[in-house]
């Protein structure tokens, strides 16, 4: 394996997959009998119990790069259901900060990873598991979060995420703009792994709102046991 330097049996077939090292503490918090199952470069998996299932947490870094990376890992190790708890910035102004964004698909920039995988110049249509998806918003809607699905665009670079590229994202039909979740739908698509992301709209880039930060822990507890329901259920 290239990143996660665990064995086999040390991962769960459903993982919870987070770019963000605070976030992943929040979902493990939730967790019994935690274990550290490998630490590699930074990159941190962690194994427990939920409601007696096993569940693996990893941290899958910055970038679509590292996100092909962890997911090409993790499928081969045997895992089928990956859900990404990720943040994102709204770009359209009928996503509040506080809002779960769910992507129905992503937006990318062509090439990269995704040439080198295909070995060739045609798109692939990035799309989540669509029970993973219905579920996930029939969830986080009665635990009182507001949901909103469409389309999400992966950023290579974050430095340009201005109002001026927001706001024709935006134009372009899209609700938020994130880093790496494109990655996750692509590989999970090529290798036949389950996968949907859930982002936690931290801000809007058009309309200059934002969340506290205490705002955003009490959403990410709320989101965080919503994807460890949906993971066993």
């Amino acid at each position: 394996m290239a990143i996660i330097k665990a064995d086999k049996e040390k991962i769960s077939d459903k993982v919870v997959i987070l770019g963000n090292l605070d976030r992943q503490k929040t979902i493990n918090s939730y967790l019994n009998n935690v274990e550290k199952v490998s630490e590699f470069a930074g990159y941190h998996a962690y194994t427990g119990e939920y409601q007696g299932e096993k569940i693996t947490t990893v941290f899958h870094g910055i970038g679509i790069p590292s996100m092909a990376l962890i997911v090409d890992d993790l499928v081969s190790m045997g895992a089928r259901k990956i859900v990404r708890f990720g943040s994102s910035f709204a770009v359209s102004e009928k996503v509040k900060p506080g809002t779960a964004v769910l992507p129905i698909g992503y937006s990318y920039y062509p090439g990269g990873v995704f040439r080198q995988y295909l070995k060739d110049d045609y798109s692939i249509a990035l799309t989540p598991d669509y029970s993973m998806l219905k579920s996930g918003e029939e969830r986080l809607n009665k635990d009182g979060m507001k949901v909103m699905v469409g389309n999400v665009f992966t950023s290579d670079a974050l430095m340009t995420h201005n109002k001026e590229f927001a706001e024709k994202l935006g134009r372009d039909g899209h609700l938020a703009v994130e880093l790496e979740g494109a990655g996750l739908y692509f590989i999970a698509k090529l290798k036949g792994a389950s996968a949907l992301s859930v982002h936690l709209a931290y801000g809007n880039l058009v309309t200059g709102e934002s969340l506290k930060a205490e705002e955003i822990t009490a959403k990410e507890r709320i989101i965080s046991k919503n994807i460890l329901d949906l993971l066993v259920e």
